[in-house]
């Protein structure tokens, strides 16, 4: 796990994806999720996405990350906020599901972490046929220079920061189609405000620190220093894709 993900795992917020909470929400409300629908959340961090949607469609929902202390968290929530959610810890590289088990398969600014079609063939991999995949990743816009981009992939330990029309070819690549993409700029003060009237529940620290670690909010910080310098060159994308036929 990189520096930063550790950091984000010890002491970062909820949901720290681009566009927040309010950006989840907006994508449930584009998914079909029934009482009997089976959802995975992968890299479900806190389970912030995972409780919301148990309380809300009443459906199954496993939620996956490889973060023992991550887990921690999420069961800690599930807890306060009395939302039935299967807790497993696992690999995005090699999830511990049968084929075609899904119906929904939801990612919130994780395959940016990971090796991107490998992580996409498991997806296909679990979806029932026609099964749906949501998620939110963050873009390079085409004048981000190649010098910032390596800044940001190296501070965050990402695999790679694709442009929108990298983010699709991966799609199609990996055999989804019936993509439903909705993009622009990373939010400004509007989205801000807006994500005041979803607060997240208080956790309480499970990593054992009465305090959090310097180095931790040192990492956090330079995150934040490097995307408020690229503001202009950075997006983010909300995608829907659909598992599509065996592929040639």
């Amino acid at each position: 796990m990189s520096d930063y993900l550790e950091a984000v795992a010890s002491i970062g917020p909820g949901s720290l994806h681009p566009g927040g909470f309010t950006a989840t929400l907006e994508l449930l409300d584009r998914i079909p999720i029934r009482p009997d629908s089976v959802v995975l959340d992968i890299g479900c961090g806190s389970g912030r996405t995972a409780c919301y949607i148990a309380k809300k469609y009443g459906t199954h929902v496993f939620a996956l990350d490889k973060s023992e202390k991550m887990l921690a968290k999420a069961k800690t929530r599930a807890l306060i906020e009395g939302a039935e959610v299967n807790f497993i810890c696992g690999d995005a590289l090699d999830m511990p599901f049968a084929d075609e088990v899904a119906d929904v398969v939801l990612l919130e600014s994780v395959l940016v972490f990971l090796p991107v079609l490998p992580v996409l063939s498991e997806c296909r991999r679990v979806l029932k046929e026609g099964g749906v995949l949501a998620g939110i990743e963050i873009l390079a816009g085409e004048k981000l220079s190649a010098a910032e981009k390596k800044k940001i992939e190296r501070t965050c330990g990402l695999h790679g920061l694709f442009t929108l029309k990298e983010w699709l070819a991966a799609f199609e690549k990996a055999g989804f189609s019936s993509l439903d993409v909705k993009y622009g700029g990373l939010p400004g003060p509007a989205r801000a405000f807006k994500e005041l009237l979803y607060p997240d529940t208080p956790l309480p620290s499970v990593s054992g620190e009465p305090f959090p670690d310097f180095k931790k909010l040192v990492t956090l910080a330079r995150y934040r220093a490097l995307i408020i310098k690229n503001y202009r060159n950075l997006g983010f994308a909300v995608f829907l894709a659909q598992k599509r036929g065996k592929t040639a």
